[in-house]
């Protein structure tokens, strides 16, 4: 008995210290492995970690260039708007100046054509007061009277004629016209004639055409040459001296 004793005392012995150490190894394992877990969570946490932290600063780098980005659009656009409005004051003020321009331009076109206006009223006044002393001299005068009137103002243009130096002036003697208030007489229509061909070389056969209009005288044209010595041309003169007596 005592025998049997003495060998399960060891085997029990040994089982006991085998038991302990596969405890042991166990539990080295299993502390092996926790703490290699421990250690891949934590590396796992500092990477996500890191991870957080790279991301956070991608996003506040991100925010930072959005807003200057943002910033540098906001001057863009208030630069832009401060141009345009430049632009369209400078437009504004430049259609302002056209329009004041083109508005002096058209009250002194108005201006001016009031003045033309004027003048060709005044004008139409004296030819219609030189027409109506016309028509009062013709209502006035008696025919002989008109007749004597005629005789001496077309006298009084050949005597004028005779004294002219004509050595400078070239006529055109295709181109003759004459006018009288009345019939010349056939020793002025010679005299005329004569003077015509002593003067300018013209050899010419007078046929004036009569226009009681002239009230008296004669009026002829060579070529360029124009004279007027009627009564109604002498009327024209003395209203403008008038004229001219009454601005003075």
């Amino acid at each position: 008995m005592q025998d049997t004793v003495r060998i399960l005392v060891p085997i029990a012995v040994a089982h006991v210290f085998v038991l302990v150490a596969t405890i042991i190894v166990i539990k080295r394992l299993l502390l092996s492995d926790s703490l290699n877990a421990v250690n891949r969570l934590k590396q796992v946490e500092a990477e996500v970690r890191r991870k957080e932290e790279t991301v956070r600063r991608d996003i506040e780098e991100h925010e930072k260039d959005f807003a200057r980005k943002k910033l540098a659009a906001e001057e863009e656009l208030q630069r832009h708007r401060e141009e345009q409005e430049k632009e369209l004051t400078r437009t504004r003020d430049q259609i302002t100046a056209e329009a004041r321009k083109e508005a002096e331009k058209i009250i002194e076109q108005a201006r001016r054509n009031e003045d033309k206006f004027r003048r060709q009223i005044a004008q139409d006044m004296e030819e219609k007061a030189v027409e109506y002393a016309g028509q009062v001299c013709q209502l006035v005068f008696s025919e002989r009277i008109n007749a004597e009137l005629n005789r001496h103002f077309v006298d009084e243009l050949l005597a004028a004629l005779d004294e002219l130096d004509a050595g400078s002036i070239t006529v055109d003697t295709a181109n003759a016209e004459f006018a009288s208030s009345h019939p010349l007489a056939p020793d002025q229509r010679e005299r005329l004639e004569k003077l015509l061909a002593d003067k300018f070389g013209a050899q010419i056969k007078v046929k004036e055409s009569v226009r009681e209009a002239l009230l008296a005288g004669l009026v002829f044209k060579l070529g360029s040459l124009e004279i007027d010595g009627s009564l109604l041309n002498r009327c024209r003169e003395a209203v403008a001296e008038v004229k001219k007596t009454a601005r003075v």
